[in-house]
C-alpha cells in the first residue's frame, strides 16, 4: 500500500478532503506543528482530525517538517509522497527566511521518501521563481525553490495549479500565523523527484579515462577494444538506436546493403589512417596523443597493444600542423570513421551499387555548446560508382536520405500530443548545401534554425579506387535525434536517469518529455593573464573546463580581452553558467567547481589567475 506524508497541515481540511477521496487506496499519515492541545480548540481542526482518524489515517502533532527523521513514528516505512501546502515561517518573514524552510525541508524529505517518491508543494502565486510563474517575480525577490531542492538532491519534474476547489470542504488558513485565509488563487503545486548523483556523464568518463596523463598504467588497468564499447554501448530503446534501424529500413528499399561491423579501435594510432583522410580535423580538434603516456589494451586475440592515452595537460595549439599529425608517435580518439576508409576499401568487396553502412562513436574536441558534442554516433554511407554514373547516383543517395528523414519524422509529429505552450517542432527535411563541386552540407531545420548533421563528398577515382568513384556521406546520429525530437541538450542523449528511455521503451521515436524542469543555473567568472607571445588555445580551455565541471557547464562567453603593453601580458575574463539538464545542481556543488577549475586552469594552462 503506498503510504502519503502530509506536513504542516493547519486545519486538516486538506488532509480530510484527501482521505475522504482516496477511499483507504493510501495510508495517509496527517502532521502539523502545533500542539494536540491547540488543535482541539479549534472546531474545524478538531472535526477534521476525528474525520481522518475515522477514515483510517494516521494524525501526529508536533512534527517538525524540517526533522522528520527524529520521529520515530514517521520513520518505520518510506513515503511514496509527501505533501507540504503553503509552507510558510509564520507572520512577516521574509524570502530568505522561506527559502531556508524550504532547503531544510527538501533535505528532511531525503532521509523519509521512497526511491521512486514524490514531493509535493504548493505556492501561492509568484512565490516559486520559475517560469511557469504568471506573474513571474524576480529570481532575487522568489523562494528559488528548484535552487533549494538541489540541495537535498531533488529535481522539478512537473508543475501544475493547485486545484483547490477539487477538494470539498478545503479552507486555507495561517495568513501571518493566523486563522486567517490567503489568496490561493493562481498557486501551483511543484513536484519533485530524486535524480541522480551529481556525477560525470558515461561518456565523459571514458574520455577522461583513455586521455588522463595523470593516472598510471595501474590505474587504468588493462583493457580490450570492446570493454571500452560497453562503457558507451547504448541500448536497443536509445533513440540514436531506434533512427539508426529506421535509416537502415529506408536505405534497403533503393539499394542493395551492406552493414559493416565497427571493429575498428577507439584509440587510433596516425599512421594507420587512410591516406585520403589523414587529418580529417584541424589538430586542436582532436584528442591528441602523445608518446609519454600510454594505455595497454589487449586486442581480440588476447595479445598485447600498446597504444598511445592522449593527454589532456596537453595544449595542441595551432602549431601542430598537419605534417605533425603524421608521424608514427602520434594517436588520437578517433575523430571520424572515415579515416579507416582506405582499410574499408582493401578489405571489404565493394560491388558497384551495393551501399556499405559503418556506425560507431567517434571523438572531437569542441567548444562547449548543447548542440556541440565531444563524443556521438557517426553513420558512415559510402557508395562505389562507376565515374560515368557518380552524378546519378549522388542525386540518389541525397534523395534516399531526404525521403527516409522525412517519413522518419512524419509520425513523430502526427501521433504526438504537442504542447500548445511550446513552439511546434518544425522539421521540414534536409537541406544539401554544396560547398565545393565534389563536396555538400547535410543540414535540417528544426525550429527555423539551420544545424549540420553531415557532409557528402564525391570521391574520384584514384583517390581510394583506380577504377571506381565513391559517394560518401557522413551523418551525425545524435544530433539528427536532437531535431527531431526537440532534445535541447546533447548531455541527455548520455544521461544514465531510467525516465530518459522509458520514453521510447515502446521502440518507437517520439518528441521528448524533459523530466527535469527548469533547472537554476549559476553563474561565474575567471580572469587571468596569458603572457604574450604564448599560444591560448580556446577549445582546450573548453576542454578542461568540460572535465573539471563533469559536463556541469552549459555556456562559455569571453567577456572581456585586452593587451597590458607594459607589462607584456593579455588580459582575458571569462563568464561560465553551470547547469544540469537531468541532475540536481546545487549553488555549493557548482562553487566547488568552480574553485577546482580555477586550480586545474593553474596546473594546465600558462596562465596567471587574476
Amino acid at each position: 500500500m503506498p503510504y502519503i506524508l502530509l506536513v504542516g497541515e493547519g486545519n486538516f481540511t486538506y488532509s480530510a478532503s484527501l482521505s475522504s477521496f482516496n477511499q483507504g487506496k493510501d495510508l495517509i499519515v496527517a502532521t502539523c506543528y502545533e500542539t494536540e492541545d491547540a488543535i482541539a480548540k479549534q472546531p474545524l481542526s478538531s472535526a477534521n482530525v476525528e474525520q481522518l482518524r475515522k477514515n483510517g489515517a494516521l494524525v501526529y502533532f508536533e512534527v517538525d517538517a524540517t526533522r522528520l527523521k527524529d520521529y520515530a513514528f514517521l520513520t518505520n516505512h518510506l513515503y511514496d509522497r509527501i505533501i507540504f501546502n503553503f509552507p510558510h515561517c509564520g507572520r512577516k518573514a521574509g524570502v530568505k527566511k522561506n527559502r531556508d524552510l524550504l532547503c531544510r525541508f527538501f533535505l528532511s524529505c531525503a532521509d523519509v521518501l521512497a526511491e521512486k517518491g514524490e514531493v509535493h508543494v504548493a505556492l501561492c502565486q509568484g512565490q516559486g521563481g520559475t517560469p511557469a510563474d504568471e506573474p513571474r517575480r524576480e529570481w532575487h525577490n522568489s523562494w528559488q525553490i528548484v535552487a533549494m531542492a538541489a540541495k537535498a538532491g531533488f529535481i522539478l519534474s512537473a508543475v501544475t495549479p493547485f486545484t483547490y476547489d477539487q477538494y470539498f470542504g478545503y479552507q486555507s488558513t495561517g495568513y501571518r500565523s493566523q486563522e486567517k485565509s490567503f489568496h490561493v488563487a493562481g498557486s501551483l503545486n511543484h513536484i519533485f523527484t530524486r535524480s541522480l548523483p551529481l556525477d560525470n556523464l558515461t561518456a565523459l568518463r571514458l574520455i577522461e579515462r583513455l586521455t588522463d596523463s595523470s593516472a598510471s598504467v595501474q590505474d587504468q588497468g588493462y583493457c580490450d577494444n570492446q570493454t571500452l564499447r560497453d562503457l558507451i554501448r547504448r541500448g536497443r530503446f536509445h533513440p540514436v538506436s531506434l533512427l539508426y534501424e529506421g535509416l537502415i529500413e529506408h536505405f534497403q528499399m533503393n539499394f542493395t546493403l551492406n552493414k559493416l561491423d565497427d571493429t575498428f579501435p577507439l584509440i587510433c594510432d596516425v599512421s594507420s589512417f587512410s591516406s585520403v583522410f589523414k587529418c580529417p580535423l584541424p589538430c586542436k580538434n582532436v584528442f591528441y596523443v602523445t608518446d609519454k603516456d600510454f594505455i595497454r589494451c589487449r586486442t581480440s586475440d588476447g595479445t598485447q597493444e600498446t597504444h598511445m592515452s592522449c593527454s589532456q595537460h596537453i595544449i595542441a595549439d595551432d602549431l601542430h600542423s598537419a605534417n605533425n599529425c603524421t608521424h608514427n608517435t602520434s594517436s588520437y580518439l578517433r575523430p571520424s570513421l572515415t579515416s579507416f576508409m582506405n582499410d574499408i576499401t582493401q578489405k571489404s568487396s565493394l560491388t558497384p551499387g551495393t551501399l556499405c553502412v559503418l556506425s560507431g562513436p567517434v571523438f572531437r574536441k569542441c567548444l562547449i555548446s548543447p548542440c556541440m558534442m565531444p563524443i556521438y554516433q557517426e553513420l558512415v554511407i559510402f557508395l562505389c560508382s562507376p565515374s560515368d554514373k557518380k552524378t546519378s547516383h549522388l542525386q540518389l543517395v541525397m534523395e534516399t536520405i531526404g525521403n527516409a528523414v522525412s517519413s522518419i519524422a512524419k509520425p513523430i509529429l502526427e501521433n504526438e500530443e504537442l504542447d500548445c505552450t511550446k513552439q511546434p517542432l518544425n522539421v521540414t527535411g534536409l537541406h544539401f548545401h554544396q560547398k565545393t563541386s565534389v563536396h555538400y552540407f547535410i543540414n535540417m531545420s528544426p525550429d527555423h534554425s539551420d544545424k549540420m548533421i553531415g557532409t557528402i563528398r564525391i570521391i574520384n577515382p584514384g583517390e581510394l579506387s583506380n577504377d571506381h568513384s565513391f559517394i560518401l556521406t557522413t551523418l551525425n546520429l545524435d544530433l539528427m535525434v536532437m531535431c527531431l525530437l526537440g532534445i535541447e541538450d546533447w548531455r541527455l542523449l548520455w544521461t544514465d536517469d531510467e525516465r530518459f528511455l522509458q520514453q521510447f521503451k515502446q521502440r518507437k521515436l517520439k518528441l521528448f518529455k524533459k523530466f527535469s524542469l527548469y533547472p537554476p543555473c549559476y553563474t561565474h567568472d575567471i580572469s587571468f593573464w596569458v603572457e604574450n607571445g604564448s599560444v591560448f588555445n580556446d577549445i582546450e580551455y573548453h576542454n578542461i573546463i568540460q572535465r573539471v565541471s563533469r559536463g556541469n557547464i552549459i555556456n562559455v562567453e569571453l567577456l572581456e580581452q585586452y593587451e597590458d603593453v607594459k607589462m607584456g601580458k593579455t588580459s582575458r575574463c571569462y563568464r561560465m553558467i553551470y547547469q544540469s539538464c537531468d541532475r540536481a545542481l546545487s549553488h555549493e556543488s557548482a562553487l566547488k567547481m568552480q574553485l577546482q577549475l580555477r586550480e586545474e586552469l593553474r596546473r594546465c594552462l600558462h596562465i596567471t589567475l587574476r
